[in-house]
């Protein structure tokens, strides 16, 4: 068996493989042309019925062979490896009755590729991308392996009794107990010497649409064994049999599969990989280079999104944050709007004066739309619902405000960070507190419930508990949070070196015994409100 290792290089974190985390690995459609339609209709009558029925046969004859593996064993048996006959003739069945059933729901060949390891030489299989449950499959090529599942899978009929015929590991989400007693059952059975079967993992801990690797979790890797990573690919031209958070439900990925007249799908075992010395004490970077390891072999990108708590979501350095910011939704909601945004930008250097005025901090839905009654009510009431908050429903102006500088493309990033920090210095002292920063950040991410505290700890140079502009701006320059912008905020954009101040150059002036923003740049009418130089941009 072939020997694969990576030097220890840590993440990826250059330019170019920052670039493709703005890909959304949670959104998977499938479109349709018309002809498609009609295909899909008329085979579906055909197949669809004829598969449904057959497909159920063979998975309900599952259930009695899987029970006459454990029939009468003990649970001190069940806690060491059944062997042989109920392991020998219930193996076999088992496995043949897999066959036939995928095969029935389209799989009529499954093509593998590499050598699958013993359990000796990889106590565990690591498989990626998880697209869905169709993912099944890939437990044919590799013989039944155990697999780690939610102990609230076992009320399920048939999926049940197949995790107790496989011995799999069985974890509570919900209780911390039960998941460090799992991990400890994983590292017993791994060093067992090849007693017990491989133990199969999707280390993602969610399904994707396969664009992307979402980040690895580490139990895969905590016991620091030789793994082997194998690669799951559908490789029909319409693809059917991704579900994920957003897109094609459950019933429709079945519907849509069923009506195919296939479904090719390649299981690639790759050489297993031996971990060194550091991967075996810091399970992270073992897991973090398996999955470099396997974006590189399937051809996608490695991202920082990963799966916690019950939801996706998007890593940028200490920071874990919703797939998409609300900036996404205003966009959306704007652009169903005739001019919408462009009136709305128009009137921002108004609105960024009424906020250094100290108008807005808590909005109520009137006097919102006051403020912005250049657009029809619905939208306003739909803006409104986006960056409400609170039992009594209340916005503050600065937030929108600086939501709105941000999907407008022609402000620099730099920019941006100005006028965020302006707004939420109090008293135009020149630096933010740490109450402040967190209020900064926040808005600008459209995140309240965000802890910077680390963030603003590591970040100030200067002065102890205070953050300047310029402290700031290198922050969001860094390499490890620049993302924020490139490829989360303003996705498919890049960060200025400098701002672009001859487009607006944002300045304190004293009025009123007050500090307040003026755009030295002037709009003009024949640009639709864009400077000459700045046409195009």
């Amino acid at each position: 068996m072939e020997v694969l290792n990576l030097p220890d290089s840590g993440p990826d974190t250059s330019t170019e493989a920052m670039d493709h985390d703005y890909i959304n690995p949670f959104v998977h459609y499938v479109h349709l042309s018309f002809w498609q339609k009609v295909k899909m209709v008329l085979l579906g009558l055909v197949l669809v019925p004829v598969r449904a029925v057959l497909s159920s046969i063979f998975f309900l004859l599952l259930w009695p062979f899987c029970l006459l593996k454990i029939l009468g064993l003990s649970s001190e048996q069940m806690s060491s490896p059944i062997t042989g006959w109920r392991r020998s003739f219930t193996h076999v069945a088992i496995w043949l009755l897999c066959r036939i059933f995928f095969f029935f729901l389209g799989f009529i060949r499954i093509k593998v590729k590499g050598q699958r390891a013993s359990s000796t030489e990889a106590p565990i299989l690591v498989a990626a991308p998880h697209s869905s449950f169709m993912d099944a499959v890939v437990e044919i090529p590799c013989d039944l392996a155990s697999v780690m599942s939610r102990s609230e899978n076992l009320s399920i009929p048939v999926l049940g009794a197949l995790l107790r015929f496989s011995q799999s590991i069985l974890v509570s989400r919900q209780d911390p107990e039960s998941r460090r007693k799992g991990v400890e059952e994983l590292k017993r059975r791994v060093c067992s010497a090849g007693r017990w079967s491989q133990i199969l993992i999707f280390p993602e801990g969610t399904t994707t649409n396969g664009k992307a690797l979402i980040k690895f979790k580490p139990g895969a890797f905590i016991s620091g064994v030789p793994i082997q990573p194998v690669l799951i690919r559908y490789t029909n031209k319409l693809d059917t049999v991704r579900w994920t958070w957003k897109g094609i439900n459950c019933l429709q990925v079945l519907l849509y599969t069923l009506s195919q007249f296939y479904t090719n799908v390649e299981i690639e075992f790759l050489p297993v990989y031996y971990p060194d010395e550091d991967e075996k004490s810091n399970p992270v970077l073992f897991a973090s280079n398996v999955q470099r390891l396997m974006g590189k072999s399937l051809g996608v990108p490695v991202t920082e999104f990963e799966f916690e708590s019950k939801m996706p979501v998007f890593c940028i350095g200490k920071l874990k944050l919703p797939l998409e910011p609300k900036v996404r939704e205003l966009e959306a909601v704007l652009q169903f709007s005739s001019h919408g945004q462009h009136n709305l930008q128009m009137n921002l250097e108004e609105l960024i004066e009424k906020c250094h005025k100290g108008v807005g901090p808590r909005l109520r839905m009137e006097q919102f739309s006051s403020l912005i009654n250049t657009l029809p009510e619905n939208v306003i009431q739909k803006i409104f619902s986006i960056f409400g908050k609170g039992p009594e429903e209340h916005l503050d102006l600065r937030v929108f405000v600086v939501c709105l500088a941000v999907t407008d493309r022609r402000w620099a990033v730099d920019e941006v960070l100005e006028l965020a920090f302006k707004l939420f210095d109090g008293d135009r002292k020149g630096y933010l507190s740490e109450d402040e920063f967190a209020s900064f950040l926040q808005s600008l991410l459209t995140c309240p419930d965000l802890d910077s505290a680390e963030i603003f700890q590591e970040t100030y140079k200067k002065q102890q508990s205070r953050l300047t502009l310029e402290e700031v701006k290198e922050l969001f320059k860094s390499q490890q949070y620049r993302r924020l912008f490139t490829c989360y905020l303003r996705p498919l954009s890049t960060m200025p070196e400098k701002s672009s101040s001859s487009l607006r150059h944002m300045t304190a002036l004293e009025s009123d015994g007050s500090q307040k923003m003026k755009a030295v740049s002037s709009r003009g009418e024949s640009s639709g409100g864009v400077p000459d130089d700045k046409k195009g941009h």
